[in-house]
This record gives C-alpha cells, structure tokens and sequence, in this order.
C-alpha cells in the first residue's frame, strides 16, 4: 500500500511541479488569461508540459497495475486507469488545437470532461473518508474550480491560477484521500 501512495503522490506532484516550471519559464499565460495547454504550444515550455503530463499518467498507470493485483481493492484500479488515460487525451490533442477549430473544441471539451471527473473523483473520497482535512483540499480544489470558470466566463481574467490552484487542490485530495480510503476498503472497512 505503501508503494501504490508513493505512486498516486510522484503522479500530481510531477504534474503540478512541472506546470508551474512551464509558469516560470513563460509567465505571459497568467496576465494572458491563457490556460495550462498555451504551455503545449511554446517550443520552451512544450517539454516540460509534456513530460508533466507523462509521469503522472505513467505513475497513474503504475498504482492501477498495482492496485488491480489487490483482492479488496482492486475495484479501484479502473479510477486511476480512467484518470491516466483522459490526462494523455488531453496532452495529445493539446498540438493539434491551434490548427483547426474541431480540434480545439475537442481538446478544451477533454480539459472539461478531466476537471468533472477529478472533481466527481474528490467528491466521493471526501464523502467516504469523511476527512476534514481532505474536505479542506477539496475546498481549495473548488475554489481553483470556480476561478477557472469564472475566467472561462471571461468575468475574471485568471484561468491558469484557477487551473493550478485546482490542480493542486485535486494533488492533495487524491495523494492524502485515496490511499486513507484505500487502507480502509483493504481492511474491510466498506463493501
């Protein structure tokens, strides 16, 4: 159990560290009101993106593989399979939007359909964990949530920081929630 935390924490931690790497090197994205994929689009920051991106999906990978060899809690290895592959949608239709509107509507209805499941993901942890603490980075997640769309609204100018104030909001949800939950479905805590 412990290896699978340790997998579950390198995924968001290694997406969350190098997007503010990519923020560092091209800080234009926040006074743009530009969202986390413009980082795709710059040859400085694509690396970096990219391999954000990677690793969490591969870390995510790791911990379902793991998970899934577990009698009781194997149930939850298609959450972080679901999880890993709809971040590598959205890493690889993030090339291709620039180039035709198809394609950017589809990468930014796949960035949607990421941030519903995570928010759905931190939602039933929380509910079932019943944590404080995990309800208080469900708070932040929300708070990241709600900036995001404001900005999408065009009411705030401040997508990537709700973007990143999200993400790490879901990073502490999912690294400090699932593995608690998971130590209790391993211990026959829930059905």
């Amino acid at each position: 159990m412990k290896t699978i935390r340790s997998y579950i924490w390198l995924s968001q931690v290694s997406l969350v560290a190098f997007l503010l790497i990519c923020f560092a090197m091209l800080p234009s994205v926040l006074r743009n009101n530009g969202g986390a994929s413009n980082f795709g689009d710059s040859f400085p920051t694509i690396i970096p993106y990219s391999v954000g991106f990677l690793l969490s999906a591969a870390f995510l990978a790791k911990a379902a593989s793991m998970l899934s060899r577990m009698a009781r809690v194997k149930k939850t290895a298609p959450l972080m399979v679901i999880l890993a592959t709809m971040e590598m949608l959205v890493l690889a239709t993030t090339f291709d939007r620039k180039f035709n509107q198809v394609y950017y509507l589809i990468h930014d209805y796949l960035g949607v359909a990421l941030f519903v499941y995570e928010f759905g993901l931190s939602i039933w942890i929380v509910a079932e964990t019943r944590s404080r603490l995990t309800g208080l980075f469900l708070a932040v997640e929300a708070t990241g949530s709600l900036l995001g769309l404001l900005s999408l609204l065009k009411l705030v100018p401040l997508l990537f920081a709700g973007q990143i104030i999200g993400a790490i909001g879901f990073a502490l949800v999912l690294g400090s929630g699932f593995p608690a939950l998971l130590e209790r479905l391993d211990q026959g805590a829930y059905r």
